[in-house]
């Protein structure tokens, strides 16, 4: 039965007319590709400065009811299986609304034929057509000649949208782009579009990508998920060439196992090599993640044998206090990284870890034992530690009480030489007393350090049943100041904080005891308090010292910032160091050299990190790190990194992004090693964006070793935006 009722010449009426149509579905990617971003990301293209702002998205009545609410200029019932609507037609249905010219119901039949402009709007997509034809019943249908937008700005056309069901749809000679343009800059054209939106995921046949009408990939049948669905299938290709590599192709292929794993495999092809499989499976359980590597070149031409690497990385979170965790990474050769890394950091590591930990972690304590090897690629191997076991009380701190804890290990050191190894055991119980107020604290603490060794072949001098047992008591005070103060408009808050950290250590004879993981600690800003100016528990030494640090701070009342903190500080000993390591010798200095550290925000658009180390003995500077940051505007960003150690080590880095126009902007980064002489790395970058493409060319180069010619290369690469990169690069 229809219900009609007549308003001003306008009939609304009320069926379940259409109720299907809103599983149009916005098509936010055609492609499941690698999406490389091209430029850096501090200054990134803005949408609305590049495309304009986006139109405004049609509102859609909302309507509480699941009826189909019809307005029509007329409505004709020819028959009784026949409702003809005519003049403008709007039907709302739910999020959905239709807009035609003429629009007829079939009772019998339970379908709608709907004729001239046809207009659907939902949410997440527009379609226009010229007609439509649509099964209430089976909920499927056709729309003719339709032109469709989403309302993340995708767009295209197709001859014909068909409705295969409630979650199913064919496009037929479809075309996608995100261009806003009629002519479009890129265009993706198949000759059939399949869309399941209960699966996810789609399919296309004889793709074809333009860009500038130019033809330049074709698909023959491609599939490819819906939003951000995953589905097997190839990636974008890799196309180009290399001084170290020759010609190269990189094909990679994804695998969607299951929602919580996948795995990509990547065959990587070089014309001087020969193929390299690079293997990465992921994974994500309830209680656990990881991710494995596996990466194989059988017979590599140019170095005479095969190469592999293995890399796995497992984390558990906690389950019931337990937790645990692998880190294991080996290669078969020492070269592997400089021949396939791809920057210097990845391309010069000197030991590789091979780690498994399991540790519980109660309320007040945790536990922990672990497994630590190495593999040496360069340098001297590091011992291993098969096993080694830890032990931490962890007490919560309560102000003004007293604080108890203990920390102990017991560790078996191993290495496959003849130098000395054997277990160390190793416990240090402490009580603090830490004492607050609001102006001021103090904390006293003493500690107890107890080390008993068990060698295998202990050199001479060393003796194979040693230990050592010594009292550690340290004294940590500070005092806050404060006071307001203006300059200029600004009202600032400066704040004064002394701080005074005494130490003292007897000293015991500690050269019976072997060295297997002690290291000295240099006095350094970022750690200045310590009990113990040595690493690891083969050496404690022999304090009686004291830290005078001074820092000052300047906020902003009204906002809070911080706009300038300064602190200086300095050791101060009372006696001489006469505990070292193997080959050093007895420290007679009476004061450390002076650290400082610098962090200003004079401006909003300007960052200075500063810290350095001066020594007054030698009159001259150790040590200094320097960072300046300047963005003047939102799109210009100027840095500034400088490195200093003295006798070993000095870089400066530079870097320079701006954006030109709203289209073009440049960069450039310079690493340059100022003791030799020599650029270490740099890149210097060109690029384009437009609303819906990018393209950027950019020259790289970088110093890997003495003896060998710098690594150089050239890149283009040419971004899709709504589908994907393609990139080329090559060596002179």
């Amino acid at each position: 039965m229809i219900t009609i009722k007549t308003i001003f010449f306008r009939q609304t009426i009320r069926l379940r007319l259409l109720s299907s149509l809103c599983l149009l579905i916005s098509l936010p990617s055609l492609l499941y590709a690698q999406t490389k971003t091209g430029g850096p990301a501090a200054i990134m293209p803005d949408p609305e400065l590049l495309c304009g702002k986006p139109a405004p998205w049609p509102r859609i009545p909302f309507l509480a009811d699941q009826a189909t609410h019809v307005q029509a200029n007329k409505m004709d019932m020819p028959s009784r299986d026949i409702t003809i609507f005519t003049g403008r037609v709007i039907i709302n249905q739910a999020n959905t609304q239709i807009e035609t010219d003429r629009a007829r119901y079939f009772r019998k039949k339970n379908e709608v034929d709907a004729q001239g402009h046809v207009r659907l709007t939902n949410p997440g997509l527009q379609l226009k057509g010229t007609d439509a034809r649509y099964n209430l019943s089976k909920q499927n249908g056709v729309i003719n000649h339709a032109r469709y937008l989403t309302v993340d700005g995708k767009r295209g056309h197709a001859d014909s949208i068909k409705l295969l069901g409630p979650a199913r749809m064919a496009l037929d000679t479809a075309t996608y782009t995100s261009c806003k343009k009629k002519d479009p800059d890129w265009l993706l054209t198949a000759s059939r579009l399949h869309l399941d939106t209960k699966s996810r995921q789609g399919y296309a046949t004889n793709s074809v990508v333009r860009f500038k009408g130019v033809p330049f990939f074709y698909f023959p049948y491609m599939r490819f998920p819906i939003g951000e669905t995953r589905l097997t299938g190839l990636l974008f290709p890799y196309i180009g060439s290399s001084q170290r590599n020759g010609t190269q192709v990189i094909l990679p292929f994804y695998w969607n196992i299951a929602p919580n794993r996948d795995a990509t495999i990547t065959p990587w092809y070089m014309s001087r090599r020969g193929i390299l499989l690079k293997n990465e499976f992921r994974y994500l359980n309830p209680g656990n993640s990881g991710q494995l590597t596996l990466d194989y070149l059988n017979n590599d031409k140019l170095y005479g044998n095969s190469r592999s690497r293995i890399k796995w990385q497992h984390r558990s979170t906690a389950v019931l206090g337990w937790a645990t965790q692998i880190d294991f990474n080996q290669v078969s050769d020492s070269d592997y990284f400089h021949d396939f890394g791809t920057t210097l950091n990845n391309a010069s590591p000197t030991q590789l870890q091979q780690k498994a930990a399991l540790s519980y972690n109660a309320i007040n304590w945790s536990f922990q034992a672990q497994t630590q090897i190495y593999q040496k690629l360069s340098g001297t191997t590091a011992y291993e530690r098969l096993p080694q076991m830890t032990f931490r009380t962890r007490l919560p701190t309560r102000e003004n009480e007293w604080h108890p804890g203990i920390n102990a290990e017991i560790v078996n050191f191993s290495r496959d030489d003849t130098s000395v190894q054997g277990t160390r055991m190793n416990m240090t119980p402490y009580i603090s007393l830490p004492l607050r107020n609001e102006a001021m604290f103090l904390t006293p603490k003493l500690s107890w350090q107890y080390t008993t060794y068990d060698l295998r072949n202990p050199t001479q001098g060393e003796t194979p049943k040693a230990s050592r047992s010594l009292p550690i008591f340290s004294l940590n005070s500070g005092i806050f100041f404060e006071r307001n103060l203006s300059i200029g408009s600004h009202n600032l808050l400066q704040t004064l904080e002394p701080q005074l950290f005494y130490v003292y250590a007897p000293y015991r004879q500690q050269n019976n005891l072997p060295v297997f993981d002690t290291g000295k600690v240099i006095f350094n800003i970022n750690d200045p308090f310590r009990e113990n100016r040595f690493t690891g528990a083969d050496r404690v030494e022999d304090a009686n010292r004291l830290t005078a640090m001074l820092t000052t701070r300047f906020s902003d009342e009204a906002s809070g910032t911080e706009k300038l903190m300064a602190r200086i500080g300095q050791l101060y000993y009372f006696a001489d160091r006469r505990v070292t390591l193997p080959g050093g010798s007895v420290d007679t200095s009476r004061r450390s050299p002076i650290i400082a550290e610098l962090m200003s925000r004079p401006f909003d658009n300007l960052y200075i990190v500063s810290d350095t180390q001066w020594n007054p003995q030698t009159k001259a500077f150790t040590r200094g790190n320097l960072r300046i940051e300047y963005k003047p505007t939102r799109n210009l960003d100027l840095r500034i990194n400088y490195r200093y150690q003295q006798n070993s080590l000095e870089t400066n880095e530079d870097l320079l992004r701006w954006r030109i126009t709203p289209n073009w902007y440049i960069s450039v980064r310079k690493l340059y090693d100022v003791r030799y002489h020599r650029q270490q790395e740099s890149e210097y970058s060109l690029r384009y964006d437009s609303c819906c493409w990018a393209f950027k060319f950019s020259t790289r180069q970088r110093f890997i070793r003495v003896g060998e010619p710098e690594e150089k290369g050239v890149y283009f690469e040419l971004e899709l935006k709504g589908l994907s990169s393609f990139g080329t690069r090559f060596s002179p």
